[in-house]
């Protein structure tokens, strides 16, 4: 049964072996979403529990993030920045259109033992209780003069949001579409949303619902400002290293009226 629930507070629920080290949320926040064709575009990566404020930097050699119009991929440089606790970065928007800027924090195996949690695979650890490794994505929307339909690119990550709506289209009061794919097949799961500043208290969202079988969800938006949408998934194959795999996927777009 699908359940939605606006203006509300909603707190995540927390993963049996999950540390606050992990339950960060993987964000990449461009200063403007909107821009004129041939602009630098400055970006932070951010690493936050209250969104969207960075907690810690992530590890400068564990995330990527790339520039991606239609075909071309633009690999970006990252640099700590130790005052706002991000990676800072800019993207060379040179084409009319929607561009995505997509992050990747690779997969960090944490485990937990009776002395502690370790950053470590349960293989190299004693005392085993349980062990997760922790994966992110981000995708956000750029737009450069006139939006295009470039939203609903499908690019591959191993759990991906894909607007079926126009985000450059929002209007607050009005409901978007989006689609959840894991390893390119829809995937039935909760969808969480919510919009920068809606509250300063941890986990917090603005917005909760339910894909139906077919991985579409459907959200009522209801602010202007940077939306973002986020889901999980975990897969309960256990390896040699960890027991399950978890995913995290977030969508950031901008609506303006």
């Amino acid at each position: 049964m699908k359940k939605a629930f606006t203006s509300l507070t909603f707190f995540c629920a927390t993963l049996l072996f999950l540390s606050s080290a992990n339950a960060h949320e993987f964000i990449v926040k461009p200063v403007q979403f909107n821009v004129p064709v041939d602009h630098k575009l400055p970006f932070n990566v951010i690493s936050c529990h209250a969104f969207m404020i960075s907690e810690e930097a992530e590890a400068i050699n564990q995330v990527e993030v790339a520039l991606i119009k239609g075909d071309k991929k633009t690999k970006l440089s990252l640099q700590k920045n130790d005052t706002l606790l991000t990676l800072d970065g800019t993207a060379d928007i040179k084409e009319a259109g929607t561009s995505i800027l997509v992050g990747h924090r690779h997969g960090i195996t944490w485990t937990q033992t009776t002395t502690g949690w370790k950053q470590a695979s349960k293989k190299k650890c004693k005392g085993v209780i349980s062990s997760g490794k922790y994966e992110k994505f981000c995708k956000t929307l750029i737009n450069a003069g006139k939006a295009d339909n470039g939203y609903s690119q499908i690019l591959g990550q191993q759990l991906e949001i894909v607007p079926i709506s126009n985000p450059a289209k929002a209007i607050v009061g009005k409901e978007m579409s989006f689609q959840i794919l894991a390893d390119g097949k829809p995937l039935s799961t909760k969808v969480y949303a919510t919009y920068d500043g809606f509250s300063n208290r941890v986990n917090t969202y603005a917005y909760f619902t339910e894909t139906d079988d077919s991985g579409i969800a459907h959200v009522q938006i209801t602010h202007a400002g940077t939306w973002m949408l986020r889901v999980e998934h975990i897969d309960d194959k256990a390896t040699a290293d960890y027991d399950k795999h978890i995913l995290r996927a977030v969508l950031v777009f901008s609506v303006t009226r």
